[in-house]
């Protein structure tokens, strides 16, 4: 609901902060005294040009902002909008605001954010829907009528199962464009990807072999270095030009050492400790012995490696920077050769899914066809019947339908239709002329789809247009019996109305200084009596009006 509004610097009003109340508020005052200011106020809120000639004279910028409080379920598109923007709602409160420049900029803030008027204009028409300017009436909006219809039909069950098929069903055909697009890449690529698997499988490389062979060939390379070395390492150890080795010189201080723990057995430590070397040094010449025995320079081995590496290289530089991404390169192009081969069989088999998914799809369009059917035909008698009560006695509504594409709400389009005189043909609501006509049914509409529509906040304005007595009394126990679901603010002349409701702000203009202030309070008690009398006849101060004022509020009580 619409808890606060504050208007700063806009038309006739200077500074204004109004407060809101739950149930049935009515907005009175003369003609001319600047009603239609708070609408306009509004309208900015919900998106509406900013006109810069709505600056109060002599000020360089308006503002208007308002405070809603989200009682229950957060609207889609506010819940939308503060997870994108990482935003909260402070104790369910949220905050927008619009202020508008002289030189033609305006700048939005949401929750204290900066945000654009699309997003002020999605997030505000699920909270506020005025009826008197057409194009902010959300059941204006064919989307809304046909969501609208489904919550009052109980359709839930049956359009959540066909959304669940129009899921599946959109997402075979995405599967289908993703095989096409693939199989359209490999045909144009076949040659090149023959081709190309053809050699990379000749060469047969293997993940890091070019390291291994870039090795071995730096062996290859250093034959004679390392032959040189591991030579004189072997002689050093089994034997030298002066006739001893180290592997001896070891054996005799090992016998030294033996003799000398006989005779101080803390010496046996060191013993043990030489013999554990000596048989390690030993080990180690073997094994180099052995090793410079099997060398073998070989200059046709240096040159097939080389020759191996060349082919690993060429393939690296053509097909990847690694040899993992050349063998990956192969699995990859493999598979869509394959695609190629039997792509054809792929995607005839998803057509078939395809075809399949759409029958059942649309089979379940037809049962939420009929069962939204059955609902509007009990919605449009509803409504027709209020309409009567509402001074459009021979007024003809109806709720017709047409085919659409396959969308995710159903294959159904929806128009809410109206004749409100006869011999005239019945025609969108959107596209009735008269504003007190077109308030009356928004209402009747409203009244009926009171526990569907999940508008908060319902404004109206005109809808007194061209109405009293019966039909007039009607209205207000129309508009107070929607005040019950819903927070309904309604601008009106009529006293028979005004008295119906549970709150009333009085707005009046004076004028200060040579300029004109537009005012906003609310009234109760001797005030909204004497503003009731008014209303009645013009004069606040009559006694006979004054007594009807005080008998219309009693009854209302």
């Amino acid at each position: 609901m619409l808890e606060r509004l504050e208007i700063h610097n806009y038309a006739l009003i200077e500074d204004c902060s109004i407060e809101f109340d739950e149930g049935f508020t009515v907005i009175t005052g003369e003609t001319g005294a600047g009603k239609s200011i708070i609408l306009g106020a509004l309208s900015l809120l919900l998106g509406e040009k900013a006109e810069t000639q709505s600056i109060r004279s002599g000020c360089d910028s308006a503002s208007v902002s308002a405070r809603f409080f989200i009682a229950k379920t957060v609207p889609s598109a506010l819940g939308a909008y503060l997870e994108r923007e990482d935003l909260s709602l402070e104790d369910g409160s949220l905050l927008v605001s619009r202020t508008i420049k002289m030189n033609g900029r305006s700048s939005i803030t949401i929750q204290g954010k900066l945000a654009t008027r699309a997003d002020l204009s999605g997030i505000s028409r699920e909270l506020l829907d005025i009826s008197a300017q057409r194009d902010h009436q959300s059941l204006l909006s064919s989307a809304n009528q046909l969501s609208v219809l489904d919550v009052y039909g109980s359709c839930s069950e049956l359009k959540a199962s066909y959304q669940e098929q129009y899921l599946l069903y959109q997402d075979l055909i995405r599967k289908l464009h993703e095989k096409q697009q693939l199989l359209q890449s490999s045909k144009r690529e076949e040659e090149y990807l023959r081709y190309a698997i053809d050699e990379i499988k000749k060469v047969n490389p293997k993940i890091d072999e070019d390291e291994q062979i870039q090795q071995e060939v730096s062996i290859i390379a250093s034959y004679e270095q390392i032959y040189e070395a591991l030579s004189f390492a072997c002689s050093t150890l089994s034997h030298s030009e002066s006739g001893t080795s180290a592997l001896s010189n070891l054996y005799q201080a090992k016998n030294q050492l033996s003799l000398a723990a006989k005779a101080d057995p803390a010496l046996q430590g060191y013993r043990d400790r030489l013999e554990s070397a000596s048989i390690e040094i030993e080990d180690i010449y073997e094994s180099l012995r052995d090793r410079l025995n099997a060398m073998n320079y070989s200059e046709a081995e240096l040159d097939r490696l080389q020759g191996r590496l060349a082919q690993l290289q060429r393939l690296k530089k053509k097909y990847g920077p690694s040899l993992e991404a050349v063998c990956t390169f192969l699995q990859e192009s493999t598979e869509k050769l394959n695609l190629t081969e039997d792509g054809e069989i792929e995607i005839s088999k998803l057509e078939k899914q395809i075809q399949l998914a759409k029958t059942e799809l649309l089979r379940r369009a037809e049962m939420l066809r009929e069962q939204r059917k059955l609902a509007a035909k009990e919605l449009g008698h509803e409504v027709e019947q209020k309409l009567k009560t509402l001074g459009m006695k021979q007024a003809q509504f109806s709720i017709s339908f047409t085919e659409t594409d396959i969308r995710f709400d159903g294959t159904d389009g929806v128009s809410y239709d109206i004749c409100a005189n006869p011999g005239l043909p019945i025609r969108p609501i959107k596209d009735v002329a008269s504003g007190g006509e077109l308030s009356r049914t928004m209402l009747a509409v409203k009244t009926s789809l009171k526990q569907s529509d999940s508008v908060g906040t319902l404004i109206f304005d005109e809808v007194d247009a061209g109405i009293g007595g019966s039909v007039a009394l009607s209205v207000a126990e129309q508009l107070a019996a929607l005040s019950k679901s819903h927070q309904v603010i309604v601008i009106t002349h009529l006293a028979s109305i005004a008295s119906k409701a549970d709150h009333q702000l009085l707005v009046s203009k004076e004028v200060r200084n040579d300029m004109s202030f537009t005012l906003i309070k609310e009234i109760s008690g001797e005030q909204r009596q004497e503003e009731i009398a008014r209303m009645l006849s013009g004069d606040s101060l009559s006694v006979e009006s004054l007594e009807h004022a005080k008998h219309l509020l009693q009854r209302r009580d």
